[in-house]
């Protein structure tokens, strides 16, 4: 994601773990969202845990919303005959920060090279389509903190820049404190106005996240 500037992207709406049976062999699609290529790696190491006595874990991803980085793995099947049509799912879906892992359960009888690509591809396609696809942003989560005497004028504030009650969340003890998760696109636009009411001290406390929060994209 480093040095990307593009904000929203295209992803799975959930993870998502889909299965089929072709010829006695059992493939298992699982999509999930990543955001780099050290996570995705984490989630593959994962699954022959997952799935101990699977003969095959192949997989793809293609993460980043500039210049995506690509790369897949046929996991011990023959070449080109598992990673790559995962990925071509991934693409064809359009997809970005997202990762395919596709385990494979032997059955006994061989696919052949067109077998293989096929159930790759299928089961690939089968996940996205139960996982759901929906445009993504990034966003930072925010705290604000003021006194009960501008609680009022902060929640017009906010409302006025399209964040609803949903969207807000509000802690009364000594003071207000409201937690939001602030869309990438709006960030700059926001920026200024509150550090204007934070050096006029109707606020006591504005304290960004930059950790990236992937979220379905809402403005």
């Amino acid at each position: 994601m480093a040095g990307d500037k593009v904000t929203t992207f295209r992803a799975p709406r959930t993870d998502c773990d889909a299965e089929f049976t072709e010829k006695r062999s059992r493939f298992i699609g699982s999509v999930r969202t990543v955001l780099s290529a050290e996570e995705a790696a984490e989630i593959i190491k994962k699954f022959p845990e997952l799935y101990p006595k699977a003969n095959h874990h192949c997989w793809a991803y293609r993460i980043g919303t500039g210049t995506p980085l690509e790369h897949c793995s046929d996991a011990g099947e023959p070449s080109g005959t598992a990673g790559r049509p995962i990925l071509g799912v991934i693409k064809r879906c359009e997809l970005t920060n997202t990762l395919i892992v596709v385990t494979r359960y032997f059955g006994g009888i061989k696919l052949g090279v067109r077998g293989l690509i096929d159930a790759y591809k299928a089961a690939a396609e089968l996940a996205v389509e139960q996982a759901g696809a929906v445009e993504m942003e990034f966003h930072n989560a925010l705290l604000l903190r003021c006194g009960y005497d501008y609680s009022k004028t902060l929640d017009t504030t906010l409302r006025k820049w399209g964040f609803t009650e949903d969207r807000i969340k509000t802690e009364y003890g000594e003071d207000v404190a409201v937690r939001l998760e602030v869309p990438a696109s709006m960030r700059e636009t926001m920026e200024a106005p509150l550090e204007e009411m934070r050096a006029r001290s109707f606020l006591t406390a504005l304290e960004w996240d930059d950790t990236p929060l992937v979220r379905e994209k809402w403005r």
